[in-house]
């Protein structure tokens, strides 16, 4: 039978969405809301009972939420705002997942420090890696790795800003982990080298973020200078002490020298 086709704004393939605007931000969207849900239907029994350890329940959210969470997260070209919005959502589930509060005042980075999971940043950056070191050892006769290295044989840039591509997050990502960019594709070749590599990489990246982090955060004064910085309650008026915002007929506080 017969079926017209029909042009669409979006589609979903593999469970992953695609978009007529070729950009992320529905499947951003899609992908925050499906691990939402599987988040919550989790509540009454994984995350609510104190009976169970927290390393169990950190298991449960790296085995469901975060792999339903970043499904297929090493084909995106991730923009500043999607890795935000993304790590936004990563840094709440743990906030309630450990019984962290508003009122506590805990840094992100105390957050992911307690559950020992780096931050979504550097897991964009590693799976992004790690499928690139997949598609290099792909036969050249693969689709995926045509596209890769394929070039558009006809057209030209459109005014203004260029869209990002995806082998500008990976350079971004090869140049942050420290692997050189002129020999990646050498190292990607052996793949318990690369998984070194990135492990390694991982663990420099996420600890010069946090030093950023520390560095960014105003230091605390001294008590010294919290006391000259106080307002001020009493003012000198015809040789008496008054408080502000009271009149001079007010009673002194204070008999003058």
């Amino acid at each position: 039978m017969y079926h017209s086709e029909r042009a669409v704004d979006s589609f979903t393939y593999l469970g992953c969405t695609r978009s007529r605007d070729v950009n992320i931000n529905v499947e951003v969207n899609n992908r925050i809301a499906k691990a939402s849900a599987a988040y919550g239907r989790l509540r009454k029994y994984i995350w609510e009972p104190r009976g169970l350890r927290t390393t169990t329940k950190l298991n449960v959210y790296r085995a469901v939420v975060l792999t339903t969470f970043l499904h297929a997260c090493e084909t995106w070209t991730v923009y500043s705002r999607h890795a935000k919005q993304l790590n936004h959502f990563h840094t709440s589930c743990l906030r309630r997942l450990l019984w962290i509060n508003w009122q506590d005042k805990t840094l992100d980075s105390e957050v992911l420090r307690r559950a020992c999971i780096p931050s979504i940043y550097t897991l964009l950056q590693k799976a992004r890696l790690r499928w690139a070191g997949h598609l290099v050892r792909m036969s050249d006769s693969r689709l995926p790795k045509k596209i890769l290295y394929g070039k558009l044989s006809s057209g030209k840039s459109s005014a203004g800003g260029q869209k990002k591509r995806y082998k500008d997050s990976l350079k971004v990502s090869v140049k942050d982990f420290g692997i050189c960019d002129n020999t990646w594709e050498i190292l990607a070749k052996n793949r318990s080298a690369l998984r070194a590599g990135i492990t390694s990489g991982a663990h420099s990246v996420e600890a010069r973020r946090l030093a950023r982090r520390r560095n960014m955060l105003p230091e605390k004064p001294e008590p010294e200078v919290l006391l000259l910085l106080a307002p001020r309650t009493h003012v000198r008026r015809a040789g008496k002490t008054v408080m502000l915002g009271s009149d001079s007929s007010d009673t002194p506080h204070s008999s003058p020298t």
